[in-house]
């Protein structure tokens, strides 16, 4: 049916052109609107104090650093809800409560108390977002996450319920409050161990706009502190400016523990752009899906048993099974037929917009790959992956690689009493079998010296071997041995050195030394074991 208005064709067209201009115009206005943050701020800090404050009073340290009077308190908030461990080692905190406190000129001040509760419940954190939100109307909003962290399985655990936020606990945390995908934190900064994973940033993009995570353990001493960085924050700082401010904190802090030495500890800290992971997670989903995990599994599990994992060579668990990233898609580009360079470069630039780290294998953001954790692990860590929205084809990846890694022989027995060792001087070389190549991951090797009382006693342990596409099997040993020599009687000794880290730019080695302790309360001449850093 045709109705008649009373309008010619020329004035409906106008109309209607005057009102799509209008559209357009309000639509601005609304962008506009949306993205116009105004120069005030709100900083949440969720503080799960745990054994680092029952047992040494890191968290409080922390806060000490915060100073009211470096703080422009009108345009900024400074929020702090507490709990999770036995005890406080400060006069306004109560290890009997949680409480939210509001930084006032005079230092921290309680205004809302809660019945002791469960710090690693989703939510008490949707609590704490809520009412920030509800009750500090600012442009921005920031929330810091202070505790121990767990890499992908998830983060803030309570000292008192030993609970913690699982991953998609952390989403539902995030589901449950005002903030989502028009109304966002700006930045979410983990002050914990090993939470710079991909796993962890898929949570957070629908939420926030940045996330600043480690990928590594990370560090703390009483009396030094990070959250100081706060006194430096411009209420006009954007995310990826807040991020850095808190970096450079913690480079200082790292800076002050190590008195300007290379330490033992690698530290890494990066900022993710969130908005940029969907994008990423697509790149991924078309890489892994031409990735044959069936046709490669012994090429891809080779490459997996040398990479860099996180947490274990600094002696932590190695059941979280983080590696880096980048240097995965690196490794594998080879057996996917989709563009890597393109997605390493989206990776690098545009989803990692700030990267700082002690090594040369650490990019920014992690991974998990299960291999050496327990099957107790694999297993809760597969049900987690299950209540997470991550790249598809990367979890079909590693569900592939697990089962069939359950199902293979986990070791080959390899027998070098038949085999001819080659050597020139600088190298010993191996031709292995076809079988022994295919079966092949990593392999280290012992120097030992001949004793003039017929033991053997070991002065060099490394693992730089390099198996070659013949199936030679060598290694290094040309200028690795170190040698102390008395002043005083010129006799020569070798020392025990055991490499422990790798890479282009450094060897790093331990050893057993025989100290002597100078007590004058014991007699001289008693020895101990110590341990110490070059």
């Amino acid at each position: 049916m045709n109705q008649d208005t009373g309008l010619t064709s020329v004035k409906k067209a106008i109309i209607i052109t005057l009102m799509s201009i209008i559209a357009v115009f309000l639509g601005v206005v609304a962008i506009i609107l949306v993205n116009n943050k105004d120069n005030s701020r709100t900083i949440m800090i969720y503080m799960s104090g745990n054994n680092l404050e029952s047992d040494w009073g890191l968290a409080t340290s922390d806060l000490e650093g915060i100073v009211p009077e470096k703080i422009n308190l009108e345009n900024t908030n400074v929020l702090l809800y507490t709990g999770g461990t036995k005890e406080w080692n400060n006069d306004f905190v109560s290890s009997n409560e949680n409480a939210i406190f509001e930084l006032t000129k005079n230092g921290f001040k309680k205004i809302k108390t809660y019945q002791k509760t469960n710090m690693g419940d989703s939510n008490t954190l949707s609590t704490f977002l809520n009412y920030s939100y509800d009750n500090y109307k600012t442009g921005r909003y920031d929330l810091i996450m202070w505790d121990h962290g767990s890499a992908s399985m998830g983060t803030i655990s309570d000292e008192n319920t030993e609970d913690m936020l699982y991953l998609f606990e952390v989403g539902n945390a995030l589901k449950n409050s005002r903030f989502n995908s028009v109304n966002k934190i700006e930045t979410i900064v983990f002050r914990t161990c090993l939470n710079g994973t991909l796993e962890m940033a898929s949570v957070l993009a629908p939420y926030a706009d940045y996330m600043v995570a480690s990928e590594e353990l990370t560090r703390g001493q009483t009396g030094l502190n990070v959250l100081g960085f706060i006194n430096n924050v411009n209420e006009k700082a954007d995310g990826k400016q807040f991020g850095e401010l808190f970096i450079k904190s913690y480079q200082e802090q790292m800076n002050t523990i190590n008195k300007g030495k290379i330490s033992e500890y690698d530290s890494t800290y990066a900022i993710i752009n969130l908005n940029n992971i969907k994008k990423l997670l697509t790149k991924m989903d078309s890489f892994f899906k031409e990735v044959d995990v069936n046709k490669n599994y012994n090429e891809i599990s080779r490459v997996r048993s040398v990479m860099h994992q996180y947490a274990v060579d600094s002696g932590g668990q190695k059941d979280y099974d983080t590696i880096d990233l980048y240097e995965l898609l690196d490794n594998l580009k080879i057996y996917s037929s989709t563009e890597a360079e393109s997605l390493k470069t989206y990776l690098k630039n545009d989803v990692v917009v700030y990267n700082w780290s002690t090594n040369n294998h650490s990019n920014g953001l992690s991974i998990y790959f299960p291999y050496y954790g327990s099957d107790i692990y694999k297993t809760a860590l597969r049900r987690i992956y299950d209540r997470i929205d991550s790249s598809k084809e990367y979890k079909q990846f590693i569900n592939d690689f697990t089962d069939i890694q359950n199902n293979k022989k986990r070791t080959a027995s390899f027998s070098f009493n038949n085999k001819t060792i080659e050597k020139d001087g600088k190298n010993f070389k191996i031709q292995l079998s076809k079988e022994e190549q295919d079966n092949f991951a990593k392999a280290s090797y012992i120097v030992f010296r001949k004793e003039s009382d017929g033991y053997f006693t070991p002065i060099y342990v490394s693992k730089d071997t390099q198996l070659d596409k013949k199936g030679i099997l060598s290694t290094k040993i040309d200028n690795n041995l170190v040698m102390l020599v008395d002043e005083k009687t010129n006799e020569k000794n070798n020392i025990l050195l055991m490499e422990i880290d790798s890479n282009s730019k450094y060897k790093e080695y331990t050893t057993n030394v025989m100290l002597e302790l100078i007590d004058p309360n014991i007699d001289v001449g008693d020895w101990r074991n110590d341990s110490g850093y070059a």
